[in-house]
């Protein structure tokens, strides 16, 4: 099994997907899911059947979710747990909510208590290409909100990924996040920060896919190959075996004056979008919190010392009580926006997806195993 899952690992971090949903691959790869969908499935014999055509189909298109539900109602069928779930994330992570298999609906999976934490904290303010503007302060973001995981919120050091300037690059982060991926459990809480400039679809460009976060060894005439495509960032964060996932993306893009303090590039464009930060999220218990809109920058303060989302993050995930996500998230919101309103006249709104989650997790419970 864990040579299946790590081969499935290589392909979707050597190899990622340049399959358009709407391409005639994708084409044919829906006429073999009608196809397979319309024959019966009783034996075991079935469903192994089933699943080795769908191989095919899920080459020939990858993006296609009721591919992936065919997948994992077979998995299931078949008992077997740990492909099912595979599965049902990716089907989550193409659109298909909820999974329905015909016959059974598989029980709701108990969540019992956190059993390990892991963080993987990413803060680039400085950048070979001397093109892109500097951050003042996001590397100290990222210093401060890793700091507070292991001396407030209950994180062990050992579990804290941190990575800042030239330690942040492509290799590096995708690296971190391959590890997160083979050490965590289903029942571990597993935190993701990012904060850098981000760049958005630019088709004038000849950029693909929803917009790339920005390494410190991006090349900014080179960002298809330098940068990490949120769209391929998200795949991978989507194959962390934990249930509890929160990632918190403290970057954005808009406009081509270099407005001092603001965290943007020097090509036109816009930010993190709520498709992009949706593609986050692979099913209950995982949350995306954005910075701002996607027409909207993200502040630096000088009297802070920090961006405002960062530093307002920290103030309210704090508390006696940790706080759950969608009350520290409240918080953030509204202090957030008045701060930015004050300081700059404009508006800075972050998001939270999705939006009628319960987002009762609390990043501060206390894990059943720290080391």
């Amino acid at each position: 099994m864990f040579g299946w899952v790590l081969r499935g690992l290589v392909v979707l971090f050597l190899a990622p997907s340049m399959v358009s949903a709407s391409s005639s691959s994708c084409n044919r790869a829906r006429e073999m899911v009608q196809d397979l969908a319309a024959q019966p499935r009783v034996s075991p014999e079935d469903h192994r059947a089933l699943l080795d055509q769908l191989g095919t189909a899920r080459e020939l298109c990858p993006t296609l979710g009721e591919i992936w539900r065919l997948s994992h109602c077979s998995a299931l069928a078949l008992g077997d747990a740990a492909k099912a779930e595979l599965y049902r994330k990716r089907a989550n992570l193409y659109g298909i909510h909820p999974l329905h298999c015909a016959g059974s609906d598989p029980p709701k999976p108990k969540v019992g208590p956190v059993r390990r934490k892991h963080a993987l904290v990413v803060g680039i303010g400085t950048f070979l290409d001397s093109s892109i503007q500097p951050l003042r302060y996001t590397a100290k973001d990222a210093e401060d909100f890793a700091r507070f995981l292991v001396e407030e919120a209950r994180f062990s050091s050992g579990s804290v990924t941190l990575l800042t300037d030239a330690e942040a690059t492509r290799k590096n982060i995708l690296g971190a996040l391959q590890q997160l991926i083979l050490g965590s459990r289903e029942d571990d809480l597993v935190v993701i920060y990012l904060s850098s400039h981000g760049s958005p679809y630019q088709e004038s460009q000849g950029l693909r896919g929803v917009g790339y976060f920005v390494t410190y060894d991006t090349s900014l005439d080179n960002i298809w190959v330098d940068a990490v495509e949120y769209q391929d960032l998200a795949e991978k964060v989507a194959l962390l075996p934990a249930r509890r996932v929160v990632t918190f993306l403290d970057s954005c893009f808009s406009g081509q004056a270099l407005s001092e303090g603001a965290k943007q590039l020097v090509v036109e464009g816009t930010g993190v979008d709520e498709g992009t930060a949706r593609r986050f999220l692979s099913g209950e218990g995982t949350y995306v919190v954005t910075s701002s809109r996607a027409d909207e920058i993200s502040w630096e303060s000088d009297e802070l010392g920090n961006s405002y989302f960062t530093h307002f993050l920290i103030e309210s995930l704090r508390g006696p009580e940790p706080p759950t996500l969608r009350e520290a998230f409240a918080q953030l919101s509204d202090r957030v926006q008045r701060a930015v309103i004050r300081d700059k006249g404009v508006a800075q709104r972050p998001e939270l997806q999705p939006r009628d989650a319960p987002g009762d997790l609390r990043l501060g419970v206390v894990p059943t195993i720290f080391d």
